[in-house]
């Protein structure tokens, strides 16, 4: 997630981990906390981080840039990164995805696993068939709501969903 803008009144990063906060607007900050959306001022890096750790989530990564701040976000991959081109190795993966998926949208997750940005014809070539079979497989997985795409055809990325 980036926030375009950059940290607020002089703030640095050594103070946001450390709990420190400015209000950049006063009026909106009011408004969240009368409408219970705020627990208290400066806790929501740590609060972060320690959703992360409970939930077993690789630690995030926040960085600061002059005009803006990302932090990063990870998620648990092995769902699917066990899996090998066409093989199902988890009882997990068999509860959320069904058996009844083909092995080319087998291979296409296991892909997309590793780089959510591939092409359709970057897929076909990998796994060793056409462009024309992959698009049909993907159609199905975002029938299904395992697959969804996110931006343009050609900066955009998938997004597997369990």
């Amino acid at each position: 997630m980036t926030s375009p803008g950059g940290l607020y009144n002089g703030l640095t990063y050594e103070e946001i981990m450390n709990g420190h906060s400015r209000l950049r607007n006063r009026t909106i900050a009011n408004a969240f906390c009368q409408m219970g959306l705020v627990e208290s001022w400066g806790t929501g890096i740590r609060r972060i981080r320690e959703a992360a750790a409970k939930y077993g989530l690789p630690e995030p990564e926040f960085q600061v840039f002059d005009n803006m701040f990302r932090v990063n976000l990870f998620r648990d991959n092995s769902l699917i990164s066990n899996l090998e081109f066409g093989r199902e190795t988890s009882e997990k993966h068999r509860r959320n995805f069904g058996e009844n998926l083909n092995n080319t949208q087998k291979k296409v997750l296991a892909l997309l696993t590793e780089n959510a940005s591939l092409s359709a014809s970057d897929m076909a070539g990998q796994i060793g068939v056409t462009s024309r079979s992959i698009e049909t497989n993907i159609k199905k997985l975002k029938e299904r709501g395992i697959l969804i795409r996110h931006g343009s055809p050609k900066g955009g990325y998938w997004e597997i969903r369990n």
